[in-house]
């Protein structure tokens, strides 16, 4: 099975070594909370990886003693964060409050931290703070299928779909034409009314005249 994305985090053909969601005791959550990825194919064996979203840059932790070794956290224009596990040792480009976008260099996939391989373990969360009720599965929402072995082919000239928008109220027109014919029946009214009177008042001075003269 093969997919192509114009936003892949690696900019090259890679694969999916284990799913998302796979039962695993060795994560605390019980479960595999990321997408473990590869090189595949003429990808050289430590490519640089990239955003798979614009956003921020959040964390960026240059210590490889503990499980994730080097990791970078990015906060996309979604309020998603992406954690990049296992990176390599001084390799990373960015710095904490940085914009980023698909095209921006973040630091080369590695081994760092506890691992078996070279990989990168790509999580998805809906807040900063990690907890096993707040991720997501990050196959879906980048629209590749969550199977192991799935090639990943990136396409850069393929324009990424635009987000959908969320919570977005459309707002109401002012009502011009209503108001326009009120205002057109309200003084057209006024108008008759002074013709009226007008017309009145000239009725009576003519009677006024024939009167005085007779």
């Amino acid at each position: 099975m093969a997919v192509t994305i114009s936003n892949s985090p690696v900019h090259s053909d890679a694969i999916i070594s284990y799913p998302y969601g796979v039962t695993d005791s060795g994560y605390s959550c019980g479960w595999h909370t990321g997408v473990d990825i590869i090189p595949y194919g003429d990808t050289e064996n430590n490519p640089w990886l990239y955003p798979v979203f614009d956003g921020e840059i959040v964390v960026v932790n240059t210590n490889a003693n503990n499980a994730l070794g080097i990791y970078i956290l990015i906060k996309d224009t979604q309020n998603r964060y992406w954690r990049y596990c296992h990176l390599m040792t001084g390799t990373v480009q960015v710095v904490v409050g940085q914009q980023v976008t698909t095209a921006t260099q973040l630091a080369r996939m590695d081994s760092t931290g506890n691992v078996t391989g070279r990989h990168l373990h790509l999580e998805c969360s809906t807040t900063q703070s990690w907890q096993c009720s707040t991720f997501l599965n990050p196959c879906t929402i980048l629209g590749i299928p969550n199977v192991d072995n799935t090639v990943i082919h990136y396409d850069g000239s393929v324009p990424p779909e635009p987000p959908t928008p969320t919570g977005e109220t459309k707002k109401k027109k002012f009502p011009w034409v209503l108001y326009a014919n009120k205002f057109r029946k309200r003084n057209w009214q006024k108008f008759k009314n002074m013709i009226y009177k007008y017309i009145v008042m000239q009725n009576f001075n003519v009677f006024l005249l024939l009167y005085l003269y007779n």
